[in-house]
């Protein structure tokens, strides 16, 4: 079992079938929606500004292929039961269309979140309508429509939605299910003052009488939660593309889990789930497909709760050589996030239809300039497989159009004595403000990383999402 504060790079599903059997107190968990979109947030610095520069978040697109079908598979003649009948007479309807590869993607994750829920465990699912009516059929045939709970209505009623055709669509859907009767519930948690205008209040005044008078700790709250989505200028933003709001998360841990519990989100995305987790004392784990978001996830706490610098454990990612070059070997563009975020720690980039030739970028200070601070840029390619002389001579005039001070080209093998040459034709950097002398160009090979030896780069701004 993973530590507290674990951030998991990996499938999800793999990985929760990693866990024991009813070891978590609580998953709450924003997944795709099915939406058919490519999600770029753009970085900002920690001064807030926004550098240009998209990265891609995630994909939530889906399609009916070999893994969809060996998940359907699973779930009609592996689990059975009232879930293998469910996705079978779902499948009748949906055909092998999109939207029934994006639910049997759920559905064999919701399978083993059931497994790993103790028994005082809840489940808090966050959907929109597009799915949420197919959601919950699942939802009722893994834990049994017995152990629902709430259909919970977020309102976010700062959202501009006009329509001609139908009503403003200004709502997402949690779904919570519990696991038994005796899940964790903290109902003197889950109230909401009276306000002035509250037909309670109004009343009990009116009598004059005790037993009318309103509790003084407040109402018990509703599964209709009014609560704003955040906005540009919020101090938690962070640009993701679904981020939720840390309050709206933190309802949910304070409900159904108690302090020191264990929290899991399966789909950490931003890390709104663990935030909210970590302010109110739970330990948490969480799990996301790439490494650019473990590894922001990793920054935006350590920035809110600076008390857990090198706390933080990112697990997933290549602990050895053997390691870092067989995913070079079977997974280039994940090869190519790690060396980027965990290595080098610079952003990655993806820009529109490609990124130039610029794989990660990384921002250093130059000292003052006209009375304000200036900054250089450090831009890196990542090379999984075999290179040649001319990529490296590409590399440099891709550094020529980023104005950049200075390269890394990262690789996995040795590069030869011409290719050493071409480098060397970029010369020497040398820092305005402080004694620092450099390559431009630095060949730099993942062999020397498990050597404790990195690029010779000046010191850098840490950026967040």
């Amino acid at each position: 079992m993973h530590q507290n504060r674990t951030l998991i790079r990996g499938d999800n599903l793999t990985e929760m079938r990693n866990f024991p059997d009813e070891c978590i107190d609580l998953i709450a968990t924003d997944p795709p929606f099915n939406s058919k979109r490519d999600y770029f947030v753009p970085y900002r610095d920690e001064q807030g500004r926004e550098p240009g520069v998209l990265v891609k978040a995630f994909t939530d697109t889906w399609n009916w292929g070999i893994e969809a079908e060996m998940a359907y598979d699973e779930l009609v003649v592996g689990v059975g039961g009232q879930i293998g009948d469910s996705i079978e007479g779902l499948r009748k309807f949906l055909k092998d269309t999109p939207m029934m590869a994006y639910l049997v993607m759920m559905a064999i994750r919701i399978v083993e979140m059931h497994r790993i829920l103790n028994s005082t465990g809840s489940l808090y699912l966050h959907c929109d309508p597009t799915a949420s009516h197919y959601l919950k059929i699942i939802l009722d045939a893994v834990f049994g429509p017995q152990q629902f709970r709430n259909e919970i209505i977020w309102h976010y009623y700062n959202v501009a939605s006009v329509s001609k055709r139908f009503f403003g669509r200004k709502h997402d859907t949690i779904f919570f299910y519990s696991l038994g009767n005796d899940a964790i519930f903290n109902d003197d948690d889950m109230r909401e003052p009276y306000t002035e205008n509250s037909n309670w209040v109004r009343s009990s005044a009116s009598y004059g009488d005790d037993r009318y008078r309103p509790n003084p700790r407040g109402k018990r709250m509703h599964d209709v939660w009014r609560m704003p989505t955040l906005n540009n200028m919020a101090e938690e933003r962070t640009s993701y593309p679904t981020q939720k709001p840390i309050e709206l998360y933190k309802r949910i841990v304070l409900a159904s889990s108690s302090e020191d519990g264990l929290v899991l989100d399966p789909f950490c995305g931003c890390g709104t789930t663990l935030m909210a987790a970590e302010g109110l004392n739970r330990r948490w784990i969480g799990i996301d497909l790439t490494y650019l978001a473990t590894g922001a996830v990793k920054l935006q706490i350590e920035k809110y709760f600076p008390q857990l610098q090198n706390q933080v454990t990112i697990a997933g990612t290549p602990e050895s050589l053997e390691q870092a070059l067989e995913l070079a070997r079977t997974d280039p563009h994940g090869f190519e996030q790690w060396a980027v975020t965990h290595v080098l720690k610079f952003k990655a980039n993806v820009r529109g239809g490609g990124d130039g030739g610029i794989d990660g970028t990384m921002r250093f200070p130059l000292g003052r300039e006209q009375g304000r601070q200036a900054y250089g840029t450090v831009v890196a390619q990542i090379k999984a497989g075999t290179y040649t002389l001319s990529q490296i001579r590409d590399f440099r005039t891709a550094m020529e159009n980023e104005e950049a001070e200075m390269g890394v080209f990262l690789v996995t093998t040795s590069p030869t004595d011409g290719m050493l040459a071409e480098a060397a034709k970029s010369g020497m950097y040398e820092h305005p403000s402080y004694e620092f002398t450099a390559p431009r160009l630095q060949i730099y090979q993942i062999q020397d990383y498990y050597n404790d030896v990195l690029p010779k780069l000046p010191h850098a701004v840490r950026d967040v999402l």
